[in-house]
């Protein structure tokens, strides 16, 4: 029964954590990957059932993956300047985030898994910050939104990729995509071909509908295990399937609650696992790329927020208010580098561990604080 202990030790310094950080007005998620850190296999090795946490964690992924799908929507594509805006995020970020760490001395595969961390952002705290400092009713809000669901677009292709390389040498990358495709479409044409047989059983009251949600999410993600596919791809395309199906949004509170706790577990195992190399984290080096690598993202997000700004609404100002909304990192760096396994150095993994937990305290002030910082820089450029 020492996984019930494990479990306690869990979610007591988990609560304990997240309490401290909403009070203090900061994002969870590094409060929750400090937590590991601090108990786990870096610290006081106090978790005795790792693969039993790590296995939850696991869950927490999927279930993630499979809410960001549900709220995918690929029509918001066509309305006009919403790509340009995609586009120069992923162009200005991504190529900064790839050239720093082939500057550092990463291999091009590290250097990729870096930019591919650079560039995405925080949507849980990006969102999170527009809500609670009431910033939905500016005219950015919605470009700032539209580019959260631009990097889920662009995160889900990033991980058919990098699984594909992670999995095998570069000429089974064809393959692979070819398989997670033929498993993507099937799941669509099932799903379209079952809703009218589906969706009564979501208005069912009793456990029925929770227990259909996750027998599709766990049936076919094993499924995906077994044709050696991204089981959070297939999440990810299984939750937009079932957007369209009628009745289904009424169960989505379930899942997210369950999505919150495995997510946060998720977070904790990471943190877990991960064994810190103490003297790399103090040596010049790391700090000189871990600062190369902070004050680029910051510079690099404002200058694609300017660009999306004076195109998008005509307005610099409102530019840089998009690029301190968009300046926290978080769940989704590290969803990227517990995807790709251990196959990477120790100086990425704490590059980005270190990263994520700085830039999502950093970014959180940016963007309460997004308007001086937007009137401070005009007013230093103009003089």
């Amino acid at each position: 029964m020492t996984f019930l202990v494990d479990l306690a030790v869990v979610t007591v310094s988990c609560l304990a954590l997240g309490l401290a950080s909403k009070y203090l007005r900061q994002a969870a998620i590094p409060a929750y990957v400090i937590a590991g850190i601090i108990l786990g296999k870096s610290g006081f090795d106090l978790i005795t059932s790792y693969d039993f946490v790590e296995w939850l964690g696991k869950i927490g992924v999927i279930l993630l993956m499979f809410y960001i799908g549900h709220e995918f929507n690929l029509k918001g594509i066509r309305e006009p300047g919403r790509l340009f805006a995609g586009c120069t995020d992923f162009g200005v970020n991504f190529i900064a985030g790839l050239s720093l760490g082939l500057v550092i001395g990463l291999s091009l595969l590290e250097a990729f898994i870096l930019a591919s961390a650079f560039y995405i952002s925080s949507s849980a705290i990006v969102i999170s910050s527009l809500i609670e400092n009431k910033r939905l009713i500016y005219p950015e809000a919605e470009t700032v939104v539209w580019l959260m669901v631009f990097e889920d677009i662009i995160l889900a292709i990033l991980l058919v990729v990098l699984t594909s390389i992670m999995a095998g040498s570069l000429a089974m990358i064809p393959v692979s995509l070819a398989t997670t495709l033929l498993l993507i479409v099937f799941i669509l044409f099932l799903i379209r071909m079952l809703s009218n047989f589906i969706s009564p059983l979501f208005e069912r009251d009793d456990e029925i509908p929770i227990l259909l949600i996750f027998a599709l999410i766990f049936g076919f993600s094993a499924l995906a295990h077994l044709m050696s596919v991204s089981e959070v791809i297939v999440a990810f395309f299984l939750g937009s399937a079932l957007s369209g199906v009628k009745s289904f949004k009424k169960l989505l509170g379930a899942a997210i609650s369950f999505k919150n706790l495995f997510l946060t577990i998720f977070f904790f195992s990471f943190g877990m696992l991960f064994q810190f190399q103490f003297a790399t984290l103090f040596s010049a080096y790391f700090v000189l790329a871990l600062l190369a690598l902070i004050t680029l993202s910051i510079f690099g997000k404002f200058v694609s927020g300017a660009i999306i700004g004076k195109r998008l609404h005509r307005s610099l100002e409102t530019g840089l208010r998009v690029g301190a909304y968009t300046t926290p990192r978080g769940e989704f760096s590290i969803v990227l580098l517990a995807v790709v396994g251990t196959g990477i150095s120790e100086l990425l993994f704490s590059l980005v561990v270190a990263y994520v937990i700085i830039l999502s305290i950093i970014g959180s002030g940016f963007a309460k604080y997004s308007d001086r910082i937007a009137k401070a820089i005009i007013g230093g450029i103009n003089k």
